[in-house]
């Protein structure tokens, strides 16, 4: 399976958009560079949509050694009300206009400046994307990473975009990773569905854009989150 990856991104970030710490133009446009040259390399197909409207001529450089990447630009007009409204519309304008998501029925989306190192291992262990969505829940089911999602196009328009519209509110502390856990459960009540981890735990590698701090995983850090995940599906699956 040659699976199609969405990545998003912000590379002028909006004066209006509270809580961007790496804020420097020419560091976040390195940022996707690399993430974007790394998942391209890969051998993925990668759709990069950013919503600054910035034309980027180092990104759209790559393009001239991987036919693989589409890269689409627009002005956002929600991420006055903050980040995580950003992020839907990217999803929502990249279902509109993307050719290559178009082929799939499913959605994987990481947020465009990092690198997931073991992304190959986790892709693959999808067994190419069979259940309706995967999903790396904190214990407490308050929220989940949405750094990394995959979900059917199904699941993203019954549930997700729906609750995102009517709940989705940073002012009030509901964020995109709220939203997201919430159509999960929505989903597990509505229709007896099952809960489906991530077969591994992301390998991050990046800068961190609310605090301008690298997020990166070694060997050692990357074999205990591994065994606290492994601890951690367990427990999910556990019937008391």
């Amino acid at each position: 399976m040659q699976a199609v990856l969405l990545l998003t991104g912000t590379i002028k970030p909006f004066l209006e958009t509270s809580k961007t710490g790496r804020a420097n133009v020419f560091d976040r446009e390195m940022d996707y560079y690399k993430a974007l040259k790394f998942y391209l390399s890969k051998g993925f197909k990668v759709v990069f949509v950013e919503n600054s409207n910035y034309d980027s001529a180092k990104i759209s450089s790559l393009k001239e050694k991987f036919p693989n990447l589409e890269y689409l630009t627009f002005y956002s007009e929600k991420s006055v009300l903050g980040k995580s409204w950003g992020e839907v519309e990217i999803i929502n304008y990249a279902l509109e206009n993307s050719r290559f998501l178009a082929e799939k029925d499913y959605i994987i989306k990481i947020s465009g400046r990092y690198i997931i190192k073991n992304i190959t291992a986790m892709i693959k262990g999808t067994n190419e994307v069979e259940k309706y969505f995967y999903v790396n829940p904190t214990r407490n089911l308050r929220w989940a990473d949405t750094r990394l999602m995959l979900m059917k196009k199904d699941f993203y328009t019954r549930y997700f975009y729906p609750n995102a519209a009517k709940f989705l509110n940073e002012e009030k502390l509901v964020f995109m990773e709220n939203i997201f856990i919430k159509a999960v459960l929505i989903y597990l009540v509505e229709e007896g569905g099952e809960l489906n981890l991530w077969p591994k735990y992301p390998a991050y590698d990046a800068y961190d854009g609310t605090h301008d701090e690298r997020v990166s995983f070694n060997f050692l850090k990357i074999l205990k989150y591994n065994i606290y995940y492994k601890v951690k599906k367990f427990v999910f699956k556990h019937r008391a």
